[in-house]
């Protein structure tokens, strides 16, 4: 009687075992890959948000042409965020909603303007910190603009304060000093007075 060929059961174990290993590795590097993958959208999308802001301040400039050869008074109170240079300089604060605009601080995740009467729906909030580079009494005002775009990091319990993301409430020193908390973008750039003749 010839003996039969076939796998035994440590055989069969074995290669289980095997198997069982390559795809836990597998199954790990996929939700590394997912996670990572959900990152780099998160930080374009406030990157894209930053840039967004910081056109809004440079169009926002616009409206600021005094003090100039024929005007001495400044009108940079004409403007909707740069008149925060007066009050806030050298502070982040929270911009104000320009409802004929359609722009304010709070965004959903896919990078879209919410408006205040719908600040639950924000994921991405907007600061923005003022300094003067020189002042406007020459005629030839210039101002650094900070912008800060900040979200809740995953598995973290949500925000430092338990408000909403983009709460009007919420203190921006409480969150500037929680980076185990919240992501953050960080662009500068300079806004020119649009002086006029």
């Amino acid at each position: 009687m010839k003996a039969q060929r076939g796998y035994t059961l440590i055989e069969l174990l074995i290669a289980v075992t095997i198997f069982a290993i390559g795809v836990t590795g597998v199954i790990a590097m996929q939700k590394v890959t997912v996670a990572a993958n959900q990152h780099a959208k998160e930080l374009s999308v406030a990157t894209h948000i930053a840039q967004a802001w910081q056109e809004q301040l440079a169009s926002d400039a616009a409206a600021w042409n005094h003090p100039s050869p024929r005007n001495a008074a400044t009108d940079i109170g004409q403007t909707n965020w740069l008149v925060n240079v007066t009050g806030n300089a050298g502070v982040w604060f929270r911009p104000s909603y320009v409802a004929n605009l359609d722009f304010g601080p709070a965004f959903d995740v896919l990078g879209n303007v919410v408006p205040n009467t719908q600040i639950p729906q924000a994921q991405y909030c907007t600061h923005i910190r003022l300094s003067w580079l020189y002042p406007d009494t020459a005629g030839n005002g210039l101002v650094r603009a900070e912008v800060r775009v900040f979200w809740v990091r995953e598995g973290m319990g949500g925000t430092v304060d338990g408000l909403d993301v983009c709460d009007p409430n919420s203190d921006p020193n409480a969150i500037e000093g929680a980076a185990e908390r919240y992501h953050f973008v960080h662009l500068a750039t300079a806004i020119k007075q649009a002086t006029a003749l």
